[in-house]
């Protein structure tokens, strides 16, 4: 899931994502993969960021998602299906 609220709060202050990279010590191409959401930050990064920003963490933090509601919903839908093909095959 991408970083929004950091995202907005990097570009509010002027900071490219290779110089939070530097901060970091990593590449850009890892803080990219950070800030949209393939990579889970670290509690220290976000810490490290947020000072960096001179904001609280609260203010930039968003949880690390991977899971597509959406395709849960579906997935979930299918297996209902399968349970209720199942039952009538038992029947």
């Amino acid at each position: 899931m991408k970083k929004e609220k950091l995202i907005i709060a990097r570009k509010a202050k002027k900071i490219s994502q290779n110089d939070i990279a530097i901060y970091l010590k990593i590449s850009q191409t890892q803080y990219q993969k950070r800030e949209s959401g393939k990579i889970k930050m670290t509690d220290l990064e976000w810490q490290r960021i947020s000072k960096l920003l001179d904001v609280e963490v609260d203010e930039i933090y968003e949880d690390h998602i991977d899971i597509n509601v959406i395709s849960l919903k579906e997935e979930l839908k299918i297996l209902k299906e399968k349970i209720k093909i199942l039952e009538q095959k038992l029947a």
